[in-house]
């Protein structure tokens, strides 16, 4: 199990990679919101990133949900611990 500072950091690079800014850009307070390539259309792009990534599968009903960094950490730190 990695702790939540890996799971940030391996976060915010995969971001990075997938919305085409730089890593530096992205921080724990970081959304769809405020973050302005982050669409619908990269937001798919994202889970399945983060899934290949950590090797886990974001359940259905909660990836409208993960809208933000921090929200994407403790979802990954959850299902980890299962």
């Amino acid at each position: 199990m990695k702790n939540k500072p890996e799971i940030s950091e391996k976060v915010k690079k995969v971001m990075a990679q997938v919305l085409g800014i730089e890593e530096e850009s992205i921080n724990d307070d970081s959304s769809m919101s405020n973050t302005e390539p982050w669409d619908s259309l990269r937001h798919v792009n994202l889970i399945i990133a983060l899934e290949q990534e950590f090797g886990i599968s974001f359940p259905d009903e909660e990836i409208t949900l993960l809208t933000s960094v921090q929200l994407f950490i403790e979802a990954i730190s959850n299902i980890e611990r299962k």
